[in-house]
């Protein structure tokens, strides 16, 4: 996971288009922050039977309600949102930056592809087109 970090961090710092930036800047915040998550699971996951032990063995169910509250939490703001979703593609490993190469392919593959009814180079035959008169026989 650092070294996809840092071959995309090294792609960023090449890339000039602003939208492929934001889409990089995207998968790299989005690998740190899963990264962090995963971190962050397996203390909890490993901590938290020590945690609720301490709680049973003293009777402390203050302890036990203020954690509770914490799945309470209000809706994320819209930053928080985009954060999540972020980190959330990087879990779920889809790439901003794939998706943006393979939209900006098919669009110049849409326009490189428009050639009105004239022959195309790699079949001599024409494109489907409007006009009435028809090709001649070859």
């Amino acid at each position: 996971m650092v070294q996809d970090i840092n071959e995309l961090q090294v792609t960023l710092n090449a890339t000039k288009d602003r939208d492929e930036l934001r889409a990089l800047e995207e998968d790299v915040a989005g690998k740190i922050l899963w990264l962090f998550w995963c971190g962050i699971c397996t203390e909890v996951d490993e901590l938290l039977p020590t945690v609720v032990e301490f709680i049973r063995r003293e009777a402390n169910m203050k302890g036990l309600q203020e954690m509770c509250w914490l799945y309470h939490l209000p809706d994320p703001s819209d930053d928080q949102a985009l954060l999540q979703r972020v980190m959330y593609d990087a879990g779920a490993k889809t790439s901003k930056h794939l998706l943006w190469l393979a939209a900006r392919a098919a669009e110049q593959a849409k326009w490189s592809g428009t050639n009105r009814g004239t022959p195309t180079a790699d079949n001599q035959r024409t494109s489907p087109t409007t006009s009435r008169q028809h090709p001649p026989n070859r």
